[in-house]
Parts: C-alpha cells; structure tokens; sequence
C-alpha cells in the first residue's frame, strides 16, 4: 500500500506522491476533467509483476472514488463516465510534489535521472515544486508526454546538452570582442 494518487495520463501510470494536502487529489482531478483516467485515490495497492514491472490498483471499498476537500467523497466513474477510470494500471513514473521553498534545488535541465525504489523495481522520478500560479496538471501532462519519449530513446535534455557541447568545442560559444 503507498499513500498517493494512481492516474494514466497519455496512457502513462503516473503515481503522485507528497505530503497531504499538497493537491495530488486536486491535481488528478483537473486531469480526469481533461480526459485522463483514475486508477486509484488516497491508497495505492501495489504489486510487482515482474523484476521490472509493477501495476497499481485499487481496493473494491474505495474503487472509482475520491476525496475532494470541500467537496467530500466524489464517485468519479458517476461524475465523468465509465472512459474516466481504469481498475489498474503499470507504475511508470512517480511525480512527488513537494511545497516550493526557497532553499530547496529542483532539477532545473532533465539530465538528471532519479528514480524511487518500489518493491524493488527501479521507476523515474519526478519532484515538481508546487506553489500558487503553477498548472500542475499542465506539468504532469507533459511529463508523461516526455516520458513516453523516454521510453522510445528520446531525450531532450540530453540532446540540448550534446549539441551545448558540440557548440562550445567548435569555438563558437566565444565572445569576439569587437573590432574598432
């Protein structure tokens, strides 16, 4: 069990975690209004299918249902319809969101490349600063986007940093003083 939100966005499993009351329910909320799917509000049931996979599901007591302060327990699939929830879904990613402060470093190119143990299975982790004016749900939204081009070999990060590099080493990224 993981406290946490279990959502497929693009049809990536995205696990948000964080303190509570941080907005991850807020959060897949806007993402279901999108088109997104709930696997799972509040408690994650976790199982590892194999030595690199896990699925995350949802117990029969709080399936299709979240907890919106405010608003109470809302029943999604009545709400959005039956294309809003999914009983299970692989664990792709994990998005921590985390209260933005200034002392705290947030990864800032992408070449980095954290990951969280779960069960022993290694899964890409993302920890996103939340603070007022910031679309989250626009960021997890592109993160999953990115993580499927992850998956496909593409990364952005390290392409920019490639040709960064390459710049640099032909003399180009000196300044010429100019010539009177």
């Amino acid at each position: 069990m993981r406290h946490g939100v279990l959502i497929e966005v693009f049809g990536i499993g995205i696990l948000l975690s964080g303190k509570s009351g941080v907005g991850k329910s807020e959060t897949a909320l806007e993402l279901i209004e999108r088109g997104h799917r709930l696997v799972a509000d509040d408690m994650v049931e976790i199982r590892r299918l194999s030595e690199s996979y896990l699925i995350g599901t949802c117990s029969d007591l709080l399936r299709h249902h979240m907890e919106i302060r405010g608003l109470g327990i809302l029943n999604i699939k009545d709400i959005f319809g039956i294309g809003s929830v999914r009983d299970h879904k692989l664990i792709e990613l994990i998005i921590h969101l985390e209260e933005w402060t200034e002392d705290k470093d947030f990864d800032r190119t992408g070449l980095e490349n954290p990951t969280e143990e779960l069960l022993g299975v290694q899964i890409p982790l993302i920890r996103v600063p939340v603070r007022p004016g910031r679309n989250i749900p626009i960021i997890v939204e592109t993160a999953a986007m990115n993580q499927r081009l992850r998956k496909l070999g593409k990364n952005a990060a390290q392409e920019f940093n490639q040709k960064l590099s390459q710049y640099l080493q032909q003399g180009k990224g000196e300044r010429n003083p100019p010539q009177n």
